[in-house]
């Protein structure tokens, strides 16, 4: 699943909802690799922090992606600059208002769809498996998590790739144990694929594996 520096270097890539130990994995590991992250949070200081890790290579937007008003805005500024990745993270770092996410995640990539379509980029949503102890309402919103790639892939036409890539966290595991997600983010986001892109697929890992 490894992904060459050549195949990363130079890219655009944007995270949504950044401001988590996943955003930090994804946006040093991605910066690390050559490409050139924006991360978005609706903490500044949350997305200074992550500006630090790789100084030059990551840039901020303090924004709240769940508002829609925020997003068009953001859709309207950005235009059809080229987006090779745009990763949803809204999931892990908005885990107690899942519902709300689930209609989030479009209206942000809609917004930003010409971006995408210039660079054939590829969209990845980053969930997380329910856990033993997890109520009825957050096992249907992570369901519907997992099959909304395959729907938003369907409504764009299948013109721009969408992923989804799920944690399954182990008891007990910490922090340091979400560096599995960085590999199979990159081979869903830049690995080579026939005709321009995969198809919208979904991958699995599980944090005890590190």
């Amino acid at each position: 699943m490894s992904g060459s520096m050549s195949q990363i270097a130079g890219k655009t890539v944007l995270i949504a909802a950044a401001g988590c130990a996943a955003g930090v994995v994804l946006a040093q590991g991605l910066a690390q690799r050559g490409a050139q992250v924006i991360v978005i949070d609706r903490e500044d200081r949350r997305c200074q922090a992550l500006a630090r890790l790789v100084p030059g290579r990551i840039e901020t937007l303090a924004l709240d992606v769940m508002r829609p008003r925020v997003c068009a805005r953001l859709g309207d500024l950005w235009g059809d600059t080229p987006i090779d990745l745009l990763i949803h993270l809204q999931p892990l770092r908005l885990a107690g208002r899942l519902g709300a996410v689930t209609m989030a995640i479009p209206a942000l990539t809609r917004v930003l769809r010409p971006g995408l379509a210039v660079a054939r980029g590829r969209v990845l949503i980053v969930n997380a498996v329910p856990g033993a102890g997890a109520g009825a309402a957050e096992r249907a919103c992570r369901l519907a998590l997992d099959h909304l790639g395959g729907y938003l892939a369907e409504e764009m036409g299948g013109a721009v790739p969408v992923h989804t890539l799920r944690l399954m966290r182990a008891a007990g595991a910490g922090k340091a144990a979400l560096s599995v997600l960085l590999e199979p983010a990159v081979f869903l986001g830049f690995g080579a694929a026939r005709d321009g892109g995969l198809h919208p697929s979904s991958v699995t890992v599980c944090a005890a594996c590190d």
